[in-house]
C-alpha cells in the first residue's frame, strides 16, 4: 500500500556488506509487493550466482519481535518458508534509509492463478502443519488486529465514499460478524498462530508441488479456522463470489487429515468466510478511497464485495462426515 522505496546499487552494497552472501551482481524490484518494498537480488560467490529477496519494511510486521523466532521455528519444523537471514553479528535486519530491511533467500517456484485440486490440497496440508508446529512453541504473538472494533472503524472511514447500497451491506455485515464473534461458543474455537494472508500470490509451486509460503507479516494469534476461510475465499471461489463445493471440501478434508477440525469449526466456517471477506473488502476500500498518490498500490475491492454479498444470502455448510469419506 506504500510507495516503493527506490534503491541505488551503492545503498544495496552497504546493506549486503554485513552478510556472507557474496558481492552484488544484479537487482530489480519485485512486481507483486503491496505493503512493503521487495527487491530480487543476485550475488556473485565463489560457488556461483545466489539469489535473495530484500524486503524494506514500509510498515512493521504485525508479529513484532516475535516475527523472526516464528519464522525460524517454522523452518526448523521442515516447513517451506524463508526466515530472515542473520548478519555475521547475528542481527536479523539492517537499517536502510531509516527503515528495517530483511534479507531472505529467494524461494523457488512460481505463483499460480487457476489452482488445481492437488495444489489446494498441498496448501491445506501446509496450513495444518503450520498450525500444529506453532502450537509447540510458547511465543507471544499479538492478537489478530482485524477485530470487531477494527471493522467498525474501517466502516466509518469509507462512509460517504461508497454507494449507499454498499454502505448498507457493510454495516449489516459488520453487525452480523460482530454478533458471531461475541458468541460464547465461538470464543472457545481453537486458536493459535495464523498467517492471516494466505492468498495465491503468497504461495509458490513447481511441477512437484508447493515450494514456499511467503509474507508472514500479518501473522498473529487468532482463530485457526480463519486461515482456512481466507484461503477458501481466494482459492475456492468462482467469479460470482460463490464457493465451489468440490474445491472447498477438498481444502477442509486435506487439512482435517493432519489437524482434525472440530464440529464447531465446521459449523462456523461459513461465518468466518464472511468475516474474512468483509475484513479484506474494508481493508482494500480504505486504501482505495484515501490514496493520495498514484504510486500507492492497492487491489480491487470488488471481488470481496461479491463474496460478502453472496455469503450474506447463502450459508456454506459441509457435513463433518464428508471429511473422512
Amino acid at each position: 500500500m506504500n510507495a516503493v522505496t527506490q534503491l541505488e546499487s551503492t545503498t544495496l552494497e552497504e546493506v549486503l556488506a554485513p552478510y556472507d552472501v557474496g558481492t552484488l551482481a544484479r537487482y530489480w524490484p519485485a512486481a507483486n509487493g503491496i505493503e512493503n518494498s521487495n527487491y530480487f537480488i543476485q550475488t556473485q560467490t565463489p560457488a556461483g550466482i545466489r539469489e535473495y529477496v530484500l524486503t524494506v519494511m514500509e510498515q512493521p510486521a504485525n508479529a513484532g519481535a516475535a516475527y523472526v523466532p516464528m519464522m525460524e521455528h517454522l523452518e526448523a519444523g521442515g516447513l517451506p518458508v524463508a526466515p530472515p537471514m542473520r548478519t555475521r553479528e547475528g542481527l536479523s535486519s539492517a537499517d536502510l534509509l531509516g527503515k528495517a530491511a530483511m534479507l531472505q533467500r529467494r524461494m523457488s517456484g512460481k505463483h499460480i492463478y487457476n489452482p488445481t485440486l492437488r495444489q489446494i490440497g498441498a496448501l491445506a496440508r501446509f496450513i495444518a502443519r503450520m498450525h500444529k508446529r506453532m502450537a509447540t512453541i510458547d511465543l507471544a504473538l499479538p492478537e489478530y488486529p482485524r477485530d470487531v472494533t477494527w471493522l467498525e472503524e474501517r466502516s466509518d472511514i469509507v462512509r460517504g465514499y461508497v454507494p449507499f447500497s454498499d454502505q448498507s451491506l457493510i454495516e449489516s455485515t459488520v453487525e452480523k460478524v460482530g454478533s458471531m464473534l461475541g458468541r460464547s461458543d465461538v470464543r472457545t474455537l481453537p486458536r493459535g498462530m495464523i498467517h492471516g494472508d494466505l492468498f495465491r500470490d503468497n504461495v509458490l509451486f513447481n511441477d512437484s508441488g508447493l515450494t514456499a509460503v511467503l509474507d508472514f507479516h500479518h501473522a498473529a494469534t487468532g482463530f485457526l479456522i480463519y486461515d482456512l476461510a481466507v484461503a477458501a475465499n481466494d482459492w475456492c471461489n468462482d467469479a460470482s463470489g460463490c464457493l465451489d463445493p468440490e474445491r472447498t471440501l477438498h481444502l477442509l478434508r486435506e487439512y482435517h487429515q493432519i489437524r482434525p477440525l472440530t464440529s464447531s469449526e465446521l459449523w462456523f466456517f461459513s461465518g468466518f468466510t464472511l468475516y474474512s471477506a468483509l475484513a479484506f473488502w474494508l481493508s482494500r476500500l480504505a486504501v482505495a478511497v484515501h490514496r493520495d498518490s498514484s504510486f500507492i498500490r492497492f487491489k480491487n475491492p470488488d471481488e470481496f464485495k461479491r463474496i460478502v454479498a453472496h455469503n450474506n444470502r447463502y450459508q456454506f455448510y459441509i457435513d463433518e462426515r464428508r471429511l473422512t469419506v
